[in-house]
């Protein structure tokens, strides 16, 4: 029985040393001084492993995976590729290896530095965050060059620290590997718009839209440049597209009333703020606006029928002081402090001839006014 247990546990060496005998020294010794923690010294031995055994894919396998543990995640990449070119041996391990630090670093860059950076005011803390985001979020992207979640993020992280060069190559790159994605590309439209640069920022705002008429950011953006260029009709008409995708969204027929109105444009300007207070009952700037666009539609007209005489014109400003009294009753009701409403609420009862109204609302102005 002692000769037989003796007879196994020879095999079982020489089955030991023939294994291991199938690897080069230098590759063994990798293997061993990564299972120690001595990460330097299987670096330098993987380095001559593969210059020694090019053909050798577990030698490029070591390789890569020391690459990978020191942060060098191209090297580990093209360590990889190699190693899957000679074999498929390792393949499992490699998917593994770089779907591991691809998460590493970019739930890292994401949860503790990227949102927390976008919560913070003091300008020198936020930029060191979005700093270390962009580092870890680039780490993610060398990991897995084919994963599209880091760009978009890491670009704005670059953006955000100082780096527009480094921001603008890789949010390109981001809509170039998703050339469809509508939403994708409102935000290189607004990385640009941040910059900027409205040229390029419109030009992917309009290819937004040609993706999708429906992208009401992309027609809200166009309305924003548009007004800002002043082409009050081109900007109008991105912000109508807009409020027909999103009728609740009361920002937009404020723009629109407001463009309206600064382009003395009253009459027009009457039914976005109606619509911007029906969503904002409680909006007393919005009332006020309301109130001087009823007089001031109304004193156009008035001037109109001075010039010709026409009677229309004079039935369409009584029309118009006529909507406005009720509307004024109610407002002075919801704003009793708006010193303005009163004051419209006094012109009106004057034009329609309530003298006695018309001096109570006036002196409610003036006392408004004497407490301010």
């Amino acid at each position: 029985m002692k000769r037989l247990l003796g007879f196994i546990i020879l095999i079982m060496l020489i089955g030991a040393v023939m294994w291991s005998g199938c690897r080069p020294p230098e590759l063994e010794g990798v293997v061993i001084n990564m299972n120690q923690g001595l990460y330097d010294k299987a670096y330098e031995l993987a380095q001559e492993s593969v210059e020694k055994y090019p053909d050798n894919p577990e030698a490029w396998y070591r390789l890569g995976e020391l690459h990978g543990h020191f942060g060098k995640f191209i090297e580990m990449n093209e360590a990889f590729e190699k190693s899957l070119s000679l074999s498929a041996n390792f393949a499992t391990q490699i998917e593994q290896l770089r779907l591991k630090y691809f998460a590493d670093n970019y739930n890292n860059a994401l949860r503790n530095n990227y949102d927390k950076a976008r919560d913070i005011q003091d300008p020198a803390e936020r930029k060191e965050l979005f700093g270390k985001a962009a580092e870890l979020f680039l780490n993610a992207h060398q990991a897995m060059p084919d994963r599209i979640e880091p760009l978009t993020p890491m670009s704005i992280s670059y953006l955000e620290s100082g780096d527009t060069i480094t921001a603008e190559k890789y949010i390109l790159k981001a809509i170039d590997m998703n050339p469809k994605n509508d939403t994708l590309i409102v935000v290189v439209g607004d990385f640009y718009f941040k910059i900027n640069n409205m040229e390029k920022a419109q030009m992917m705002y309009v290819r937004a839209v040609n993706a999708n008429p429906n992208n009401t950011d992309a027609h809200l953006a166009l309305g924003e440049i548009y007004a800002k260029a002043e082409n009050w009709d081109k900007a109008i008409e991105e912000f109508d597209l807009a409020m027909n995708q999103q009728p609740d969204n009361s920002a937009i027929p404020m723009n629109i009333s407001i463009i309206y109105y600064n382009n003395e444009r009253y009459e027009q300007a009457i039914p976005y703020i109606q619509k911007t207070i029906e969503l904002m009952p409680e909006n007393e700037d919005m009332y006020e606006l309301l109130s001087l666009s009823y007089l001031q539609s109304a004193q156009k007209y008035h001037e109109m029928y001075d010039e010709s005489e026409n009677a229309e014109y004079q039935q369409k400003t009584d029309e118009i002081y006529s909507k406005a009294l009720p509307f004024l009753e109610d407002a002075v009701t919801k704003f009793p402090n708006s010193a303005l409403l009163w004051n419209n609420l006094g012109v009106v009862y004057a034009q329609k001839g309530i003298k006695d109204k018309a001096e109570m609302a006036f002196e409610k102005q003036k006392q408004l006014e004497e407490t301010e």
